[in-house]
């Protein structure tokens, strides 16, 4: 039998088993003990690098760019998130869904108040308007909100079928509600209120 053996023995069957063995055993011996040391700075690509094998602890995240597709990732229908806050005009602040003026404004009749309050920034908004009794009520608790003496205009009106249309106008901070004429005699104090904009 191992005269059969050296009878195929060849010079190049012998050459070929020994390289399979230097490559298999190679290559492992190269995993085994090639460390970071032995590479070449910044000469690795990324083919050289095993998929999902680098972590944050590895890579400073602060320095990589945006990624291409995700440069709208921030923005809501092309808009920043600064410009989708709500914001009041100077001289107002927010009021749950409303923006209503800090300083109570001259003593009007309501009609007047109302059209005063409706050309508030025209033409480049659709104005202002007088506040509702809710509104109202609802500003008197916020700093710097005084209600003005002797009360202020509401947007709320009642029928009188004797005379004038009526207004109800907030006399106290408590909520407390008296009703004037429509007309000279009924002039108050008014603020206007708008509604946020972006």
């Amino acid at each position: 039998m191992l005269r059969a053996l050296r009878h195929h023995l060849t010079y190049a069957n012998v050459m070929s088993t020994i390289a399979v063995f230097v490559v298999l055993g190679g290559g492992a011996y190269a995993a085994a003990t090639i460390t970071g040391g032995d590479v070449k700075d910044r000469s690795l690509t990324g083919k050289d690098i095993k998929r999902n094998s680098l972590t944050g602890k590895q890579i400073a995240e602060r320095r990589l760019g945006v990624v291409p597709r995700a440069r709208n990732a921030a923005r809501v229908g092309g808009l920043s998130p600064a410009r989708l806050l709500l914001r009041c005009p100077t001289g107002t602040i927010a009021l749950a869904s409303i923006c209503i003026e800090t300083q109570p404004r001259p003593a009007a009749p309501y009609s007047d108040a109302v059209g005063f309050c409706d050309r508030v920034n025209r033409p480049a908004t659709t104005g202002r308007r007088l506040p509702n009794h809710d509104e109202l009520m609802l500003a008197l608790g916020y700093d710097p909100i005084d209600l003005a003496p002797g009360g202020e205009l509401t947007r709320e009106t009642h029928h009188n079928p004797n005379g004038p249309r009526m207004v109800e106008i907030i006399v106290t901070s408590t909520g407390g509600t008296a009703l004037v004429p429509d007309n000279s005699d009924g002039r108050r104090p008014f603020r206007c209120v708008t509604n946020p904009s972006n």
